[in-house]
């Protein structure tokens, strides 16, 4: 009866050390999704555990004048507080100025890895021939995610990204987070495991949200600790809900929005002649369109439901000194 006793103490013990890393991180990814990471998210940032935390990002600066002029009005006038920057496009140069005369805004990178309009096109900031399986037979980025996860080779996607990374900062850009343009930079595993790296090594928080734990990779997972920011939510208006009206879904959401960390993901810019052009034959996310997010967000009715829902905007650059380099 005592051999048998051993015997038992001695497998559960092995159990215990073969597979204590996975019950810890189930646990983990429990906690993940029953909010209370979420809470002591919002009690790390200074506010109480139910809050109601929204990051209201403006993606797509840099693209054109139009982008850059639409989000910079936003950012200085309406509760739009965070936006991220295109450093490939033609109209960096324009909105890095504006972030070096100004750098208490809340501005981080939408790193770049398509070039989606048909006749506006851009390519990688490294030399080409160091990032051949992202480029097309013109040089620039293929216009398609698919493309980019069927052709891109995730050392050259890295190696982009993190050039990206660094002209932003040459550029005097005080960078407070990291995203990924069209999803592309998320699009395999393998470049999601670049994008949580290139944050790990420059301090920054990268848009992400729960999903992150249901990949199974072991590189990934250390990469992921205490101060890594995960969002309860990520939301973005689809076409569907655009033809709907654009105002109908933000006043929903807003009046449905859950305690948590939230981000709410726009594009802000002028329905203008250089818009139409960038945008033309592409009306998902075009120039009416843009010019709808821009009305809305820059009304009193958007800043009268987002009091009367109790909803508080925070920034990534709260989450990145608060959180990421806390220690």
């Amino acid at each position: 009866m005592l051999n048998d006793f051993c015997s038992f103490q001695l497998k559960l013990n092995h159990f215990k050390m073969k597979h204590m890393p996975n019950i810890i991180h189930a646990l983990f990814v429990m906690l993940v999704y029953t909010g209370a990471i979420a809470q002591t998210m919002a009690e790390r940032l200074g506010y109480p555990a139910d809050a109601k935390l929204l990051i209201i990002h403006a993606d797509d600066l840099g693209l054109s004048h139009s982008q850059n002029k639409a989000s910079i009005k936003a950012l200085e006038n309406s509760p739009v507080n965070s936006a991220s920057i295109m450093v490939p496009c033609p109209w960096f140069p324009e909105i890095a100025a504006y972030a070096r005369e100004n750098p208490t805004y809340d501005l981080g990178l939408h790193l770049t890895l398509t070039s989606e309009w048909k006749y506006f096109k851009w390519g990688p900031v490294s030399s080409k021939d160091s990032v051949l399986s992202l480029v097309d037979q013109n040089g620039y980025f293929y216009p398609s995610v698919p493309d980019v996860i069927m052709k891109a080779k995730p050392n050259e996607a890295e190696l982009e990204m993190r050039n990206q990374i660094k002209m932003a900062y040459s550029q005097g850009i005080d960078v407070t987070h990291l995203d990924a343009h069209m999803g592309a930079a998320v699009g395999k595993l393998d470049l999601v495991v670049a994008y949580l790296k290139l944050g790990r090594e420059f301090g920054l928080p990268v848009l992400m949200d729960g999903r992150i734990y249901a990949m199974d990779d072991p590189v990934l997972k250390t990469l992921l600790d205490e101060n890594t920011v995960v969002l309860d939510a990520i939301y973005t208006i689809e076409p569907a809900a655009y033809k709907s009206g654009s105002r109908k879904y933000y006043t929903d959401l807003f009046q449905g929005l859950k305690p948590g960390l939230n981000a709410l993901l726009i594009h802000l810019a002028y329905d203008d002649a250089e818009m139409q052009g960038v945008t033309v034959d592409h009306p998902e996310w075009g120039a009416a369109w843009r010019q709808a997010d821009f009305d809305f967000f820059t009304s009193d009715a958007c800043k009268q439901i987002l009091e009367s829902n109790h909803i508080i905007t925070v920034t990534w650059r709260e989450l990145r000194d608060k959180v990421v380099r806390s220690n």
